[in-house]
């Protein structure tokens, strides 16, 4: 939770993901286990906030529960742990300013989308 400037308790948000001990693997999903070597020794982890879009294309034609986006930014983003995750990137209101290497912050998990990043 984090007091906001008029006193009141708002939750925070959160990146949340899971760390192998046996293969020091980490990756943007809550798992029962690691999908780099199957241990089962995995802890969960806070993942840091700030990434860079390492690759994007711009879906102009949505389906199902995300063709009310459309269009959207689809990316795969890094976080500052080289975490590499698919993701929905917010904000951009000119597709044609994107480019690799720029800097985007992790906004929320949304239930049907996973996590998504804002500019």
């Amino acid at each position: 939770m984090v007091n906001t400037s008029n006193g009141t308790m708002t939750p925070t948000v959160t990146l949340t993901g899971i760390v192998c001990h046996k293969c020091q693997c980490k990756v943007a999903e809550v798992l029962d286990g690691c999908p780099s070597c199957g241990s089962e020794s995995i802890e969960t982890i806070e993942l840091k906030q700030n990434g860079t879009i390492v690759s994007f294309t711009v879906v102009h034609v949505g389906f199902g529960h995300m063709a009310s986006r459309a269009p959207y930014l689809l990316a795969i983003v890094q976080t500052e742990e080289n975490v590499k995750l698919t993701t929905i990137i917010d904000g951009v209101t000119d597709f044609g300013s994107v480019k690799i290497g720029d800097t985007v912050r992790f906004k929320e998990s949304d239930e049907t989308i996973g996590p998504v990043f804002q500019y």
